[in-house]
């Protein structure tokens, strides 16, 4: 099963032309751009933020390299997420290092490490904040997914309930921030494009369609 993530903005020759130039993306056909193992769909419309879908997520096997060098072609660090450079999160794949770049028009790219276990370049996964985890859970699970792994962060902001689920060659991280707000609709990231499937729209307003 393949899974596409459908990015919505206002130029589409302008997102092109950074996608490919800054973050390595390759034309894939009309409509279509690829990096690596990841396909992408570009639409035309208005979006008015983050969405159901806040962002997604490449495999780098050397993080630091990866986002010099997309800095140096033009991108920018994402304000709201990583201001100062590359995090870490201890609790998942048994340690991850990551930093949020900004995309066409601020749709978040974000670049992951997993130095405990190394992987090469690709998808890493599609990010979702969700409103009610049970619920997102079940959705996918409804969709075809598998859970991966479970894991609660402890921040002193509060918990943050996070699961991943793989949905075919794709990974999904579903979680619930301590204090969920409503995704922009429509989103930056707009949509799921999946194989096979009847439209629909899930917990936190996620849109599933089929190409």
């Amino acid at each position: 099963m393949t899974v596409i993530p459908e990015l919505l903005v206002r130029d589409v020759a302008a997102a092109r032309r950074m996608l490919c130039g800054t973050f390595g993306f390759a034309d894939a056909g009309p409509g279509r751009l690829s990096c690596h193992d990841q396909t992408i769909a570009l639409a035309e419309g208005n979006p008015a933020g983050h969405g159901a879908i806040d962002h997604l997520a490449l495999s780098v096997p050397d993080l630091d390299a990866a986002a010099e060098a997309a800095l140096a072609r033009g991108a920018r660090r994402d304000p709201a997420v990583t201001p100062d450079g590359p995090r870490a999160i201890a609790e998942f794949w048994g340690g991850v290092r990551f930093v949020f770049l900004q995309g066409p028009e601020g749709a978040r790219i974000e670049l992951i490490e997993r130095p405990a276990a190394p992987r090469g370049p690709g998808l890493d996964h599609i990010g979702l904040p969700v409103p009610d985890i049970a619920a997102a859970t079940a959705f996918a699970e409804g969709l075809g997914a598998r859970l991966a792994a479970s894991v609660r962060l402890s921040r002193p902001e509060g918990i943050t309930e996070v699961r991943f689920l793989t949905l075919g060659a794709a990974m999904l991280e579903l979680y619930q921030p301590p204090f969920p707000s409503a995704p922009a609709t429509p989103g930056l990231w707009h949509r799921l494009l999946i194989p096979g499937i009847r439209p629909q729209t899930g917990p936190g307003g996620l849109v599933v369609a089929p190409p």
